[in-house]
């Protein structure tokens, strides 16, 4: 089974290729879903981000992520801070599923979708890396959409320059990876990308059904 690092910036796409890999057989997993295991009720990582930002706190004792969120929004200190308590957890997470991925072969591709793989020099887990990449326009108008489909208020320009600033810029992402995918254009574009990265990497062509 190959292991692929699927990165990029916020709202370029990553999860739309990480599902249309699962459509077609791949095994998928997520560094955002390890962030949020590890801060399940009762885990060690849990008492340490809320001994470090006890505003976050719930009334039950959980994560309140609203609060936290707003907590380190401009404070590189405070994101720093809170990058140094959960990394090393999610990346034990992340080892872990690619030590049993490697030990089976029950599907041709094990797809991680890791946002922050390079800045976290995590590429030499993977046997080959994919950024998918968009222009900050595109990333600036699916923000936008995604706060208004949620049903938030709309990000300011500061926001989400904030949230751009936090991530290597795309142009450095696709250079330093195997495989690049662009997604400003259409989503039929975008699959016929994510075949040919697929062929490339697990050497014969997707099976099964695309998103």
């Amino acid at each position: 089974m190959k292991i692929l690092g699927i990165t990029g910036g916020i709202a370029c796409g990553k999860s739309f290729v990480t599902r249309l890999f699962a459509g077609w057989g791949a095994r998928t997993a997520s560094a955002d879903a390890d962030a949020r295991t590890v801060v399940l009720p009762g885990s060690a990582t849990l008492v340490t981000v809320l001994d470090a930002f006890p505003e976050a706190r719930s009334p039950d004792g959980t994560l309140d992520r609203a609060r936290l969120a707003a907590r380190i929004f401009g404070d590189a200190d405070a994101r720093a801070k809170l990058e140094d308590i959960l990394h090393p957890a999610i990346f034990a997470e992340m080892q872990r599923a690619i030590n049993g991925a490697r030990s089976v072969s029950d599907a041709p591709l094990f797809a991680y979708e890791v946002p922050l793989l390079f800045e976290k020099n995590r590429a030499a887990m993977f046997d080959a890396t994919m950024a998918v990449v968009c222009s900050p326009e595109t990333q600036a108008a699916r923000l936008q959409e995604r706060e208004r489909t949620a049903g938030r208020p709309v990000l300011s320009a500061e926001q989400i320059a904030e949230r751009l600033s936090a991530q290597l810029p795309n142009p450095e992402k696709a250079r330093r990876a195997n495989f690049v995918i662009h997604t400003d254009g259409s989503l039929e574009d975008t699959e016929s990308q994510a075949r040919a990265v697929w062929l490339a990497v697990v050497g014969s062509e997707p099976r099964g059904t695309a998103v």
